[in-house]
């Protein structure tokens, strides 16, 4: 496994891929429906991560600004082509009783965005989307994942990456240090992992994408 593919989350990449193209991270942040200080925050993360600035310039606003990816940032894209993002599956798309992708082993994910009836496409939901729990919970997610912890890694900004089984799915999670301590989660143990169907997102059609 990669580097990228350990820490580069969805969002992490789609960020990288809009300021490939565009120089201004305001444009960039609000070209993804999220706030340049978010925008800030994932890139500083990343350069904790990997131990250099991603991007050099973080100006931004009405002017076009300075923003560019430097060789880091560029070096993490192209380690990212063709290669399959965590939490990416692929499944049929069916509106009734509501809308929901049917995934392999008899898994589903209820979904708030619209398709054609029967149609296959690629789902993908972000690590940091989750909410995690030792036992079932009410709340108003949609899709409730029974999983077992296959691994649980702490990653250079103190976060943990938690790697789950879902019905014979491999979901990897972001947490927080103190989130797996309060939580009690340990390798071999049972945890429920709750996603909105806001947040799981659409990210091709037709086949799936490796």
């Amino acid at each position: 496994m990669s580097a990228s593919e350990r820490f580069l989350t969805p969002l992490d990449r789609r960020l990288l891929e809009q300021l490939r193209g565009e120089p201004n991270v305001v444009h960039a942040a609000r070209s993804l429906g999220i706030g340049r200080d978010r925008a800030v925050y994932r890139l500083a993360r990343l350069a904790r991560l990997f131990g250099g600035p991603v991007v050099r310039g973080l100006r931004g606003g009405a002017s076009p600004g300075g923003s560019q990816l430097t060789r880091l940032g560029r070096h993490l894209l192209a380690e990212r082509t063709g290669r399959r993002p965590p939490n990416r599956w692929t499944g049929v798309y069916h509106r009734r009783p509501s809308p929901r992708v049917l995934l392999a082993h008899g898994s589903q994910l209820a979904v708030a965005f619209r398709a054609r009836e029967g149609e296959t496409l690629a789902v993908e939901v972000d690590p940091e989307a989750f909410v995690v729990a030792r036992r079932p919970v009410a709340l108003s997610a949609r899709n409730v994942m029974p999983s077992r912890i296959a691994a649980l890694r702490r990653l250079r900004d103190g976060t943990v990456e938690l790697h789950a089984r879902w019905n014979e799915q491999d979901v990897r999670v972001a947490l927080t240090a103190s989130s797996v301590a309060r939580l009690r989660l340990r390798v071999g143990g049972g945890a429920y992992l709750y996603a909105k169907a806001v947040a799981i997102r659409r990210v091709t059609r037709g086949s799936p994408q490796s």
